[in-house]
């Protein structure tokens, strides 16, 4: 999971939605005739980083929304999809999604760089669950060329455990990589980030002009989510991730010198399955 407009801490929140939507029990009716689709929708407020690396927070309510047909094709926040592949708890799927970018106005620190424009991306993803264990494999392409113009991929491994009264906590550790590009748009302070303002010398950019990120592990985060199914339909979300900025995003002036290295997020929420 960058942080976009309408998102939160990357590598935290998509690991964590993906998570959650995945985990939450569907709504199965017996008694009814399966007509091939199945729906899950909700929101969840949460208090998030103004953005990635920042050290101040700000509330935000983010949608849960999986809908499927024929356990084939689906729209979630990872955007429109196809399941290639379910087999023995291996689980392989594209789509195409939005990414919001990040906006110069989020917080002072950015103040005399460009924004980071939205733009459409590409996502492969996969799922192979053992166990009570899941590893899922994200990764996600600028298919515009128009944003950050770069690849992020998330590893993430969680487990699961259940007590058989409707109560599921899943917790576990992913990691999150960078392209060259995607860090330069996210965390670089050379030149060509100022704005038009910033060259014309009307605002004073950030501290350190001229750092460079480049390619590399972004970020290691600990994601923790706790359901509890009010019934068949309903089920109450608690959610809290802590992650730790790495390398050249934890470098950066955006984080080292006007933000935290340490980011965390929390929040409750409400589903609707049916």
């Amino acid at each position: 999971m960058r942080v976009t407009r309408h998102a939160i801490t990357a590598a935290c929140t998509l690991a964590a939605l993906s998570m959650l939507v995945t985990a939450l029990p569907a709504n199965a009716q017996p008694d009814e005739e399966d007509t091939g689709w199945s729906a899950r929708i909700g929101a969840l407020a949460m208090a998030v980083p103004r953005y990635e690396g920042a050290d101040s927070h700000r509330l935000r309510v983010l949608p849960v929304l999986r809908v499927t047909y024929d356990d084939r094709y689906f729209f979630s926040h990872h955007g429109l999809g196809v399941n290639l592949l379910t087999d023995e708890g291996l689980d392989l799927a594209v789509a195409v999604g939005y990414d919001g970018g990040r906006g110069s106005g989020k917080d002072d620190a950015l103040t005399g760089y460009r924004s980071v424009r939205d733009t459409a991306v590409g996502r492969l993803l996969l799922d192979y669950r053992f166990g009570a264990m899941k590893l899922h494999v994200d990764i996600a392409t600028d298919l515009l060329d128009r944003g950050h113009g770069g690849t992020q991929a998330t590893v993430g491994l969680s487990g699961l455990l259940d007590n058989g009264a409707g109560t599921t906590l899943m917790v576990g550790p992913s990691l999150t990589w960078g392209s060259g590009d995607l860090m330069h748009s996210y965390f670089s302070t050379t030149p060509d980030r100022l704005n038009r303002a910033a060259l014309a010398g009307e605002v004073l950019p950030g501290s350190r002009p001229g750092y460079a990120a480049g390619a590399g592990v972004k970020n290691i985060a600990l994601t923790g989510i706790l359901i509890h199914s009010l019934n068949d339909e309903w089920s109450i979300i608690g959610h809290a991730a802590y992650a730790r900025m790495m390398g050249d995003a934890a470098d950066s002036p955006f984080v080292r010198d006007q933000g935290s290295r340490n980011q965390l997020s929390g929040g409750l929420g409400l589903s609707y399955s049916f």
